[in-house]
């Protein structure tokens, strides 16, 4: 097993992601650079979970209204980053195809590509389907 550096700056979240998985497996450089992103991803979520629930005023800002003598908390779609950045997270995780406790690896799925537009539409195969069962409509 690779002794890998911690990255810089990771919180307790994301340093206990990285312990726990690089201490498990033997990864390789590309596998390394996703885990530190999942890392990274994970501190944040953590950050993002303190201010949705209240405990910290970061990514958070106080607006003076101009024509009134009220303030307004502004909160920059912190829920929408969340769910945003927990998917990051979860395609990262998945990447680095991690064995489950048999050993068995998720299969590695390679990009789908471009099609072929078929010759035939799909509504054009159900109108002659139905027209051969006698159930098209008139």
């Amino acid at each position: 097993m690779a002794d890998w550096a911690v990255p810089h700056g990771l919180q307790d979240g994301g340093l206990a992601l990285w312990t726990a998985v690089s201490e498990a497996h033997d990864l390789d450089v590309v596998q390394m650079v996703q885990l530190t992103e999942a890392c990274r991803a994970k501190d944040r979520l953590d950050k993002l979970d303190e201010l949705l629930r209240g405990d910290i005023d970061i990514w958070a800002r106080v607006v003076h209204r101009t024509r009134t003598e009220d303030y307004e908390l502004k909160i920059d779609s912190a829920a929408t980053l969340a769910n945003a950045t927990a998917e990051h997270m979860k395609r990262l995780l998945n990447a680095l195809r991690l064995p489950d406790e048999s050993g068995k690896r998720p299969q590695r799925r390679g990009p789908r590509g471009v099609q072929a537009p078929a010759a035939v539409s799909s509504l054009a195969r159900a109108r002659a389907r139905a027209a051969a069962r006698g159930g098209g409509r008139g």
